[in-house]
């Protein structure tokens, strides 16, 4: 009998990878903008080399997500479409989650949002959706559970463990806001 996959293999079978998603996010916003963008103004716009441009393209074409024009314009295929289009959602549904109701910053939901997007299942994604939804009906338990949340103090049980936090308590303020202090072991 063979030995089960490790989980985090599962990290490298991701249908794109981050500089990707960017790259197709480029295309679209220029696409969005009402023209077709040449490799240079993707490089410019990303702030990278114009042979890492090249190389990050040549790899999308390959992989049908875009398509160059007689102009070498650059154009998402359908599928490059589909994938931004669910990249750029997720990225939405984990900025809302994170901002709007777990109260992270805007600047940290964003960057934060950005990290994951492509990382996300679409099961994950729809899953959020539904929370998140649910979370800003009107319905009382729902309102009740944010109130509670909300009120939550910030801080470890007394005794300083919890079930989730097995090496370093990440509630500590003290560890979030000072990235050359040591975190606090158990």
């Amino acid at each position: 009998m063979t030995a089960p996959e490790p989980l985090w293999r599962a990290f490298e079978r991701n249908e794109i990878t981050h500089s990707a998603a960017h790259y197709l996010l480029a295309v679209a916003a220029f696409t969005k903008s009402g023209r077709a963008p040449r490799a240079v103004e993707i490089a410019r716009h990303l702030d990278v080399s114009r042979a890492a441009a090249s190389l990050q393209l040549r790899n999308l074409h390959d992989q049908g997500l875009i398509f160059f024009d007689d102009h070498q314009h650059i154009h998402l295929t359908r599928a490059g479409a589909d994938l931004v289009a669910r990249v750029a959602s997720k990225r939405e549904v984990l900025r809302v989650f994170l901002s709007q109701l777990l109260g992270v910053s805007p600047d940290t939901a964003e960057v934060d949002a950005c990290k994951v997007e492509h990382l996300l299942s679409e099961e994950t994604g729809a899953a959020m959706v539904r929370l998140i939804r649910f979370l800003r009906s009107e319905r009382p338990a729902a309102k009740a559970f944010l109130t509670e949340f909300r009120d939550l103090a910030a801080q470890c049980p007394h005794d300083g463990r919890c079930e989730l936090c097995t090496d370093v308590c990440l509630m500590d303020a003290g560890t979030r806001s000072s990235p050359g202090k040591q975190p606090t072991r158990r």
